[in-house]
């Protein structure tokens, strides 16, 4: 599978894990709130609920959004060594801008800091498996 392809599936596979998360576990969200009308997301989220703890609930959908952010851009521009950097640290800075309007009201959200740290790390690994996959050729 060549490089664009495989970031191309990994950036749509994390965003749909990451819809699902706020879909089933954060029902005050704009994405969640658009399941509501569906039979069956209330009872998933009442059997999810008592056994899913925050780190998943909170901090792992940011994670996917970042991850999913910094393989598109690098799918998309299919850049050199230098240029998957270039990628995922524009996609760091896209979560970092986004929680600081969060943070000063702008956007509806808390902006913390763990969320940043979400962003940094989804970018890092991002960069890792580009960069791991370069020197196996």
């Amino acid at each position: 599978m060549s490089k664009q392809k495989k970031n191309l599936l990994l950036s749509i596979v994390a965003l749909v894990a990451g819809c699902f998360l706020y879909a089933f576990f954060r029902k005050n969200t704009y994405i969640g709130s658009m399941f509501d009308s569906i039979k069956y997301v209330e009872r998933v989220r009442q059997i999810c609920l008592c056994s899913v703890c925050n780190v998943y609930k909170f901090y792992l959908p940011d994670f996917l959004w970042g991850f999913s952010l910094s393989c598109g851009l690098i799918a998309i521009h299919n850049p050199s060594k230098k240029g998957v950097f270039i990628c995922a640290s524009f996609a760091f800075l896209c979560g970092c801008l986004w929680e600081l309007l969060q943070y000063f009201a702008v956007l509806s959200g808390t902006g913390d800091i763990h969320d940043i740290i979400m962003y940094l790390l989804a970018s890092a690994i991002c960069i890792i498996i580009n960069l791991k996959e370069t020197e196996e050729k």
